[in-house]
């Protein structure tokens, strides 16, 4: 049985997903397929592993997936004109595929198969990593503060009074964090932030800098 873990929100996107899989698998491979959501006991058995991508969220250590199958292969969902490649991905996804959700049903299922030929064939080359030697992009002690104050919705001038600092030091601070992680927008600012909440540790970083003030 193949075990297959898919993390997306899109209910249309996902159903059309979970029907592909079974084509690929079960009807042209004839191996029996289990699709379930992620979580971190279904993401340690898991074959294959879909993961949303949102900007920004790729260059991010992503604990859940330390936890992974050696041999799984991992696919990661994204859309829009940023392909997450643009960054140095952390160790523990170096070998991840990318899918567009907008590509073609046919190219889609290209990368599926390609990724899982290749995922087997190199079955016995898996390197070995340490998180110690990955270069995973994070937010400072003072953007966390920073971006947790914009996440809520203040101003820059707000900002700078609550950190008694110069308005154009935050804006300094926020125009670092938008070049770090690829964002050209607030709104893809907001989404990076809110992609962040979901780890434990970020979320109370923010909840601490939060009720300092």
């Amino acid at each position: 049985m193949l075990k297959i873990v898919i993390d997306e929100q899109n209910a249309l996107y996902r159903h059309g997903l979970e029907m592909l899989l079974k084509q690929i698998f079960s009807a042209e491979m004839n191996v029996t397929v289990e699709i379930v959501t992620l979580n971190e006991t279904n993401i340690a058995t898991a074959d294959i592993i879909f993961k949303n991508y949102d900007v920004g969220v790729s260059c991010i250590c992503q604990p859940l997936l330390h936890t992974r199958r050696k041999n799984s292969l991992v696919i990661g969902l994204y859309e829009g004109s940023k392909n997450p490649r643009y960054a140095e991905l952390p160790l523990c996804i170096t070998d991840i595929a990318f899918v567009n959700r907008a590509e073609p049903v046919n190219k889609t299922k290209t990368t599926i198969m390609r990724g899982w030929e290749d995922c087997r064939a190199a079955q016995e080359q898996k390197k070995q990593w340490s998180c110690l030697d990955c270069r995973h992009r994070t937010l400072s002690p003072q953007q966390v503060k920073i971006a947790a104050h914009f996440y809520r919705g203040d101003t820059t001038e707000k900002i700078a009074s609550d950190l008694q600092i110069n308005p154009k030091t935050v804006g300094a601070h926020k125009r670092m964090i938008m070049t770090k992680f690829n964002l050209n927008t607030d709104f893809e600012l907001l989404t990076f932030l809110n992609n962040l909440l979901k780890e434990k540790r970020t979320l109370e970083l923010f909840n601490q800098s939060l009720e300092a003030n």
